[in-house]
């Protein structure tokens, strides 16, 4: 399972640089599936986490402590479960939000207003709904604060070892 999780994040991310128009329809019983990177560090791998916003059932590979997480043998399993309804709720209520305003605020030649640099590699952030996949630029400036939000609540829903 844990091959499948690694292959499937490599594919969508590569597949993310892509990005489709933006998902439009969500609601009850329907595709609504979050996947991102978290626990972003300049020294270490980023985690990733997949969340399915129907049933609450994830799958999160944190990101590994400092002290060992550049050690050529290091592994770092895959957790499955399910989130509690609060949780659940916050991530959906944040999800809707992106779909309703978007992943990209420099769609359209837009220029973003401030510029960010980041030395915690690269950040990803994916929505699946059953009409399409979107996807946050790769240039965070351009990512929107709907983006950002749901990209934090993410990684405060699944902390990695400091």
């Amino acid at each position: 399972m844990t091959k499948c999780w690694a292959a499937a994040f490599a594919m969508i991310t590569l597949s993310a640089c892509a990005s489709a128009a933006p998902p439009t329809v969500v609601g009850q019983g329907r595709t609504a599936v979050i996947l991102g990177t978290v626990g972003q560090s300049e020294w270490c791998p980023a985690g990733a986490a997949r969340v399915d916003l129907e049933t609450g059932e994830y799958a999160f590979t944190p990101r590994a402590p400092r002290a060992v997480c550049q050690a050529p043998d290091l592994e770092r399993p895959t957790v499955e479960g399910r989130l509690d309804a609060s949780r659940l709720r916050a991530l959906q209520q944040a999800f809707q939000r992106t779909i309703t305003e978007g992943l990209n605020a420099c769609r359209g030649g837009r220029r973003p207003d401030e510029v960010i640099i980041s030395n915690g590699g690269l950040h990803v952030l994916v929505v699946t709904t059953g009409q399409a996949m979107d996807a946050a630029p790769t240039e965070l400036s351009c990512w929107t604060a709907a983006a950002w939000a749901l990209h934090d609540l993410l990684d405060e829903t699944f902390p990695s070892p400091r």
